[in-house]
């Protein structure tokens, strides 16, 4: 017998995307057991769009973010398996059926996405392609670089409730924090298939390529990192640490430079350069983002 599955769906005036999230985790053959939006405190009809699609609807007096409203969704849940689906994201015909067979033999299960921008046109595979890594040690490579995205993942209610679920204290990030606690704790499967949509949206971009994402990044991605590079101390080498710590602050710092946080990007890409990390693709963010080379970029385009 198949386990019961529950797709939750935090949404936050998503009155224009959530019906086509819905709608897609309802057209999966086989298809879940139910669908629950948690209507995070919105001031727009998200919760009546979600009712008129016949998902189970959880209201939020107040907004609390999405880790608290995935939250919610779960404890409310009757499946034994919880897909996370976001608002503005919708999954492909297919995912369910090939994800659940995987999903016996893991904690949780992962499968590719295809990144559209807010004016429909395709962007191209996210995180440029890249898959984790199965097996014990996913967590060591997640650490460096995340490549999941929370809309592509199937997890065991259990182990999910063993882990804590999200921290609802984190703003960004929590999806990261929670697949490596998930990888620590079980083994996680990637179905190598394309088979999620992501849309990228006013709301969401607001905490990704922004300057405002860049201080969230600085201020809560990379000390949820530190934490668990300093919980997992005796299983990590020094060169382990050194790689993971250069390919954040290299990641972290080019999105800095790019959205207008220079300084502090400047810092972390000078950081990954002392620890020999892609010192050149460091060195040339430098160089590009520069205040004075985008001022004279500026008034040459003039």
């Amino acid at each position: 017998m198949l386990p019961r599955v529950s797709v939750v769906i935090p949404a936050y005036n998503a009155a224009a995307t959530v019906a086509r999230a819905i709608l897609s985790a309802q057209a999966q053959l086989p298809p879940p057991d139910e669908v629950l939006v948690v209507d995070d405190g919105s001031d727009d009809d998200s919760g009546a769009v979600a009712a008129r699609c016949g998902a189970t609807l959880l209201r939020l007096p107040i907004r609390r973010g999405a880790a608290a409203a995935r939250n919610e969704g779960v404890r409310a849940a009757r499946g034994e398996v919880i897909g996370f689906l976001d608002a503005d994201d919708e999954w492909l015909p297919g995912k369910l059926a090939g994800q659940l067979p995987l999903l016996a033999e893991a904690t949780f299960v992962a499968c590719g996405a295809i990144l559209f921008a807010e004016d429909g046109g395709r962007l191209g595979p996210l995180y440029d392609g890249e898959s984790p890594r199965e097996g014990p040690e996913c967590w060591r490579a997640l650490l460096g670089r995340n490549t999941i995205a929370t809309s592509c993942v199937l997890v065991w209610r259990q182990a999910f409730d063993a882990v804590g679920g999200f921290d609802a204290a984190l703003p960004v990030a929590e999806d990261q924090d929670l697949w490596l606690r998930l990888a620590r704790h079980g083994r996680l499967r990637y179905l190598d298939a394309p088979l999620v949509h992501m849309h990228c949206t006013p709301i969401s971009l607001s905490g990704v390529g922004s300057a405002r994402g860049a201080h969230l990044q600085l201020r809560h991605t990379l000390p949820m990192i530190e934490r668990h590079i300093a919980a997992n101390r005796a299983r990590l080498t020094g060169s382990d640490i050194r790689h993971i710590r250069g390919e954040r602050y290299l990641r972290v710092g080019r999105g800095a430079c790019w959205t207008g946080a220079w300084p502090s990007g400047a810092r972390l890409l000078l950081a990954a350069m002392l620890r020999g990390h892609r010192p050149v693709e460091a060195a040339r963010i430098l160089l590009v983002t520069a205040p004075p080379l985008r001022w004279l970029r500026r008034r040459i385009g003039r």
